[in-house]
């Protein structure tokens, strides 16, 4: 049976990511932005780290375990002086409050520490989340079943494709889909494939890609699995955005939005349907899509995400002062951005500062990006970001990757896709 260390390492290992250092950087950053309590927030997301990483290691004796309380009761003290209205307070609170003085870690502490993991995900501190994650497994793992094992597995394979960790996140969805198999958790199983048809498509191989998410699609489909058939029509649509067949993407990504069934996931649809629009020249329905994402309580990542295309949509509509707009928007969440994020950032603005003729600053923020992208393994984004470069260097007739699409006259079904995202919109702020 899979345990932790097939997916965060052994502990104390040279493979053990548990550093602590994520918090303290944090701590640090915002001590520099002046904000005194975001920087006592993260220092008390590093003591309540490092007393959780503590429990694995107490022998039995007196001498460790009343060293052990002591420690319990200053990281309790640090917790309760912590802003009161925030809530990741509330979960650094519920976690301590967790913490078995005696004895093994109850259900509470990896509950309280795996919803911490989700907190700091959603909030874009995805090393932190990881290391909770990591804790939370840990704390667990005597007690686990396999069923128990693979959500932990399917999360940390996600978190590490963020973190451009590529080998270490198909380990995680290999050991997802193996155990589910082996339990016969079908749902589970199709999602740990999805995640590595990720990465296949992240490192751009687009083929490997797609025949993983059609084959996905053919099993759920058999099994009626909805959810599992959205995030797939949704993941073919980004495929076959990138392949240049705009209209089946949007058939794609509008069928995934259809077929969800939860709110928060809906959401993270509408930004790519927002992309696909955008990049097939349907600015109206494409802004009507990524401002009700950005207005959403979505994820960090995907509202960044939403963000940055609306970049790209001002500058291929012309828009300088909204494009420079949203772009210090942007700029002011880079701390937040996983690395293809900060890639997608880089292109974004270069592009733009290109269209509206600052091609120096263009072409150094695009040699920039560009060593951000081969520094991660982002191949596809490494082809892409060349292709502009090679563009600004290029005669104006020939700048293919900087030409914005055209705006396409709006069909039936696109008009009835804007309809449909409005009502949306207004049935969600009710």
């Amino acid at each position: 049976m899979y345990t932790p260390q097939h997916l965060f390492g052994e502990v104390g290992s040279s493979s053990d990511i548990l550093t602590h250092e994520p918090f303290l950087e944090r701590a640090r950053l915002q001590r520099e932005l002046e904000q005194d309590g975001q920087a006592r927030l993260a220092l008390g997301a590093y003591v309540v780290a490092r007393l959780i990483s503590k429990l694995p290691t107490i022998r039995p004796g007196e001498e460790d375990i009343e060293g052990f309380h002591w420690q319990l009761e200053a990281v309790r003290r640090h917790v309760s002086e912590l802003p009161a209205n925030s809530p990741e307070t509330a979960h650094l609170t519920g976690v301590v409050a967790a913490v078995p003085r005696n004895g093994p870690p109850t259900a509470s502490l990896w509950k309280s520490l795996t919803a911490y993991a989700y907190f700091l995900e959603h909030d874009g501190r995805l090393e932190e989340s990881l290391e909770m994650l990591t804790l939370a497994a840990r704390a667990q793992a005597p007690f686990w079943s396999p069923a128990d094992f693979v959500p932990y597995a399917l999360m940390a394979g996600r978190i590490n494709r963020l973190l451009t960790r590529w080998d270490a996140a198909t380990r995680c969805y290999k050991a997802a889909q193996d155990t589910a198999d082996c339990i016969g958790d079908l749902n589970r199983a199709l999602r740990a494939r999805l995640g590595q048809a990720h990465v296949f498509r992240a490192c751009g191989n687009l083929p490997r890609a797609r025949t993983e998410i059609e084959q996905v699609l053919a099993e759920a489909s058999g099994a009626a699995l909805n959810d599992v058939l959205s995030d797939a029509h949704q993941d073919l649509g980004n495929i076959l955005t990138l392949q240049g067949d705009r209209a089946n993407a949007l058939n794609a990504t509008y069928k995934a939005f259809k077929l969800c069934p939860d709110p928060v996931n809906r959401t993270k649809i509408l930004g790519d349907l927002g992309y696909a629009l955008n990049e097939s020249g349907h600015f109206d329905a494409a802004r009507v899509a990524l401002e009700i994402v950005i207005a959403s309580d979505a994820s960090s990542h995907v509202r960044i995400n939403a963000l940055l295309e609306l970049m790209q949509l001002e500058s291929a509509i012309g828009n300088r002062v909204a494009f420079e707009r949203r772009r210090g928007q942007a700029r002011g969440l880079v701390e937040r951005m996983a690395p293809s994020t900060m890639t997608d950032y880089g292109y974004k603005t270069a592009v733009g500062l290109a269209r509206f003729g600052q091609i120096t600053r263009a072409r150094e923020i695009g040699q920039e990006t560009l060593r951000i992208a081969e520094r991660h393994g982002l191949h596809e984004w490494y082809f892409r970001i060349e292709r502009m470069l090679r563009d600004l260097a290029a005669t104006p007739n020939q700048n293919r990757e900087l030409d914005p699409p055209a705006q396409a006259a709006d069909t039936e079904a696109v008009l009835q896709m804007a309809s449909g995202l409005r009502e949306y919109a207004s049935m969600s702020a009710v």
